[in-house]
């Protein structure tokens, strides 16, 4: 079985190499939207990088807002459907637990995926068609099961009242922009954000902060407690 090499295209975005002209175009405009935004890309530049001509772009997507739209929904689907498989493999017989291992399972999922992040820090900063298109077709199902366990925790009074507006993107940006900007997280520090290792430290600080932010007693106490 032949496997598709890695082609560094413009400006240093790589693309998979594989028999599909359709997948090397959105490969290529995935990479490309996320870093530059969609007022930056040109489809001449997408062409490029997924080295096709431009006419097979505008053979298989009507415009550019086709295309971009094509390009979240292959990667948030991606990220939706496998967000959603592990978080159904959870326990669930502590809600405080279960919130905790679904924030875990939150940060590594964007840690493998950056471009999420990428695209919402790019799209969430104007109101556009776009922005409204990408909330209510992806981003509002995929946060659902975060407002469940949120609602349950204010109902039963072991979360605090932080409104869910504010909750949600303190975990959303916490989680995501330690890789999104990992070029940043490069030149100050000096460490690789997508390593294993930082991966997990930064795990454990997503999560250790939220924890203490938004329970009203720390797990281990409760365990503690439960214990006595």
């Amino acid at each position: 079985m032949n496997t598709p090499d890695m082609t560094p295209g413009e400006s240093g975005f790589s693309i998979e190499r594989g028999p599909d002209a359709r997948e090397r175009i959105l490969a290529a405009a995935e990479s490309l939207f996320a870093v530059r935004g969609f007022e930056g890309v040109s489809t001449t530049q997408i062409a490029k990088v997924a080295g096709i001509t431009q006419p097979l772009i505008h053979y298989h997507f009507k415009n550019k807002e086709a295309l971009w739209k094509a390009t979240i929904s292959r990667l948030f689907s991606k990220l939706s459907q496998e967000f959603s498989a592990e978080v159904k493999m959870l326990p669930n017989k502590d809600d405080r637990r279960y919130l905790v291992e679904m924030m875990r399972c939150y940060v590594s999922f964007v840690a493998r995926y950056p471009q999420y992040g990428q695209f919402i820090m790019r799209e969430g900063v104007q109101e556009s068609a776009r922005l409204q298109w990408m909330v209510d077709e992806w981003l509002k199902p995929m946060l659902s099961q975060f407002h469940d366990i949120y609602d349950k925790g204010i109902a039963e009074g072991w979360m605090k009242d932080i409104p869910f507006p504010q909750l949600i993107i303190l975990i959303t940006a916490s989680a995501s922009q330690f890789f999104s900007m990992a070029p940043l997280v490069k030149a100050l520090y000096g460490v690789d954000a997508t390593c294993p290792e930082q991966i997990l430290a930064h795990s454990d600080a997503v999560v250790e902060v939220a924890v203490n932010a938004i329970l009203r007693e720390p797990i281990a106490q409760q365990s503690e407690a439960a214990t006595a």
